[in-house]
Formats: C-alpha cells, sequence, structure tokens
C-alpha cells in the first residue's frame, strides 16, 4: 500500500497549499531531534517522514504521481508514467518541489522514481525555516545545545546545507500566530473613544517571563471585533522558533447595554408606554447615548412596535465620518385589569 503522505502530516486529501505548509510547520519542531534529546533516533525517522510528505505534497508534479500512484509509484517509477499528469518527461532528472528528493530517469516501469534522503530532510527544513542552524543555543529549545547540523548524524552536516540551495531570500516567508487578547467596553466608551490599559506577561527569547504595559487606544465608533496590532510585541509561541516575534493583538468586545442596542452606527432603544398614550398620544422623553433628554412627540394612534427615527444621534461611522440613527420601538402595555367605570367607557367605544 505505501506510505499515507496525507495521514503523515495529518491533514485530509483535498488539504490546500497553506494547510500542508502549517501542518510541516508544526510537525517538523515537533519531532526535531535537538527538541527530542532522549528519543533522538525515533524523532529523526520521524522528522525524514514528515519532510519526505511535505516535500511531494507541496510540489504539485509530485503530488499528482503520488495522488495517482502511491509511495511505490512514485519511486518505484510509476506504470506508463506518462500519463502521470507529465511524469514520463523526468527521464533526465527532476528538481524537488521544496528543495529536496526528486526524480532520476531508469526506473522498471520506463518512468521517472522518485528518492528522498536524509540531507533532503535537512534541507528542507533549512529552507522552511530560512536558517541552516535555527536552534542552536536557543534556551526554549533545550539551551546552548549543539545545533541542527551537529545533531542529525547522517543528515547532511553544513555542507550539506550549503550546496544546491537557494539563499534565504529565496525562502518562503515565516510568521508565528499572533497572541490575542479580548477585551470589553461600553457604548458610552466605544462612543467618546477611551485608552484601555494592560499589564500582559510575554515569553522572550531565551525563556524568560516579561511583563509589558500597554495603553490599547479605542477609537470613537470602533466596531466590535476590531483588532489593535502591536507587531513583534507578543513575545515567543511555544511551539515555533525562539527567534520568531508574534504580534500582540487586543481584540474589542462590547458589554451588554442595559438600554441600547447597536447595529453598525445605529442605536434601538425600546420605550413603553401604557394604552391610554398609545391611543391619545404623548411626548416620549429619552435620553440618548450622551444622557442628552430628546422629546419625542407621539401623535395619532400608535401601534405595538411602531418605530421612531432621530437623526444624528447614533455612533460615529468611521466610514462617512458621521453619525448613525437612534430609534426609538414603542411597546404599548395592556393594563392587567379593568374596573367597571373603565369597562363601560370601552364598551362606548367604537373601534374600526
Amino acid at each position: 500500500m505505501g506510505v499515507d503522505y496525507y495521514k503523515v502530516l495529518g491533514v485530509s486529501r483535498t488539504a490546500t497549499a497553506s494547510e500542508i505548509k502549517k501542518a510541516y510547520h508544526q510537525l517538523a519542531l515537533k519531532y526535531h531531534p535537538d527538541k527530542n534529546p532522549n528519543n533522538r533516533e525515533d524523532a529523526e525517522n520521524k522528522f525524514k517522514q514528515v519532510s519526505e510528505a511535505y516535500d511531494v505534497l507541496s510540489d504539485d508534479k509530485k503530488k499528482a504521481i503520488y495522488d495517482k500512484f502511491g509511495e511505490e509509484g512514485l519511486k518505484g517509477g510509476a506504470p506508463d508514467a506518462g500519463s502521470a499528469g507529465g511524469a514520463g518527461g523526468f527521464p533526465g532528472g527532476f528538481p524537488g518541489g521544496a528543495a529536496g528528493g526528486g526524480f532520476a530517469g531508469g526506473a522498471p516501469g520506463g518512468g521517472a522514481h522518485y528518492s528522498f534522503s536524509n540531507g533532503d530532510a535537512s534541507r528542507i527544513f533549512e529552507q522552511f525555516f530560512g536558517s541552516n542552524d535555527p536552534f542552536a543555543g536557543g534556551e526554549a529549545f533545550g539551551g546552548g545545545g549543539p545545533g541542527l547540523h551537529r545533531i542529525f548524524r547522517g543528515f547532511g552536516g553544513p555542507q550539506g546545507f550549503a550546496s544546491g540551495f537557494g539563499s534565504p531570500e529565496s525562502s518562503p516567508p515565516y510568521e508565528a500566530p499572533p497572541v490575542e487578547f479580548t477585551f470589553s467596553c461600553t457604548l458610552e466608551e466605544i462612543h467618546t473613544g477611551c485608552t484601555k490599559k494592560f499589564n500582559v506577561e510575554r515569553t522572550l527569547p531565551g525563556g524568560q517571563k516579561d511583563k509589558k504595559l500597554f495603553e490599547v487606544k479605542v477609537e470613537p465608533g470602533f466596531k466590535k471585533g476590531t483588532k489593535i496590532r502591536f507587531e513583534r510585541e507578543g513575545g515567543v509561541v511555544e511551539g515555533y522558533p525562539p527567534n520568531v516575534l508574534a504580534d500582540m493583538v487586543f481584540i474589542l468586545d462590547e458589554k451588554p447595554h442595559t438600554r441600547f442596542e447597536r447595529s453598525g452606527a445605529d442605536l434601538t432603544t425600546t420605550i413603553p408606554i401604557d394604552l391610554k398614550k398609545a391611543l391619545l398620544g404623548t411626548t416620549l422623553v429619552v435620553n440618548s447615548i450622551e444622557g442628552k433628554p430628546l422629546n419625542i412627540p407621539l401623535t395619532g394612534v400608535t401601534n405595538n412596535g411602531r418605530k421612531l427615527r432621530v437623526g444624528g444621534e447614533g455612533l460615529l461611522d468611521r466610514k462617512s465620518k458621521r453619525r448613525g440613527d437612534l430609534y426609538i420601538v414603542v411597546q404599548v402595555v395592556m393594563p392587567k385589569e379593568l374596573n367597571d367605570q373603565t369597562r363601560k367607557l370601552v364598551e362606548q367605544c367604537t373601534f374600526n
């Protein structure tokens, strides 16, 4: 049956290039021999398997052959390889997609065959992380110990890293995920704008803990979910290289309000009135988000759920630079019971 490269990386057969890349980066760090000094031989084997799986699945041509013929067909020379999306065109050698293993001619089936060595695993790691010795002296990975090329016995060594490989500028970009912190503000704070202060503990390169005071500025009209980012201020993230600093991201949430509901820049409030006012009319006094009283005349017969609009009394719309509207929903409260006098009066009324 051969090796299931998708299973090795823990991804589905429909995984995207980004998902394959993410799986490799996590597993390569997990099984890096420098992180597994007590079980180095097993770690080296798993590291090589993960690297080989990534090398095949990250290259469109290798992946096409593997998907059709499997590992045995890929390494043994796929039968009728020319039907494998161009495999028959590899008789003179084929460069690896991730600077790893490649194709060579002369397979028994007449097609190209694929091979992968320990040195290929080292070169893939170097290209992916942009360094041939990223863990040398890294305390987060065991502290001051030997670097990658001194740990991987038979994995190519320093000369293996340097030969046949692109420059660091051609390596894939690499970023650690941001460290995220969600905080809440009232609608009043969002309306006027405010500054929140948070003392956050971070892990610095080398493993030491550090506390930093962040001043997070909330501008008027910020929406729920707005992210305030401090680049490279989040410290080191576990499972990522110790020289890669994450961003610190604060995410705005809204505290529930006793009177208002927000929809974009608009606000809605519900005002209860009794049946008499609903039938005969009245003047509603509604306090705005700023606490300013607004006098709203209510004329005619008011049905339950009637909605009134007061322009420019909502929150700031940051795109238009104008304030949204305030909507007032009237809730008609029916009497719990009628006395005899009221009942007689109602009986004399005619309703359409």
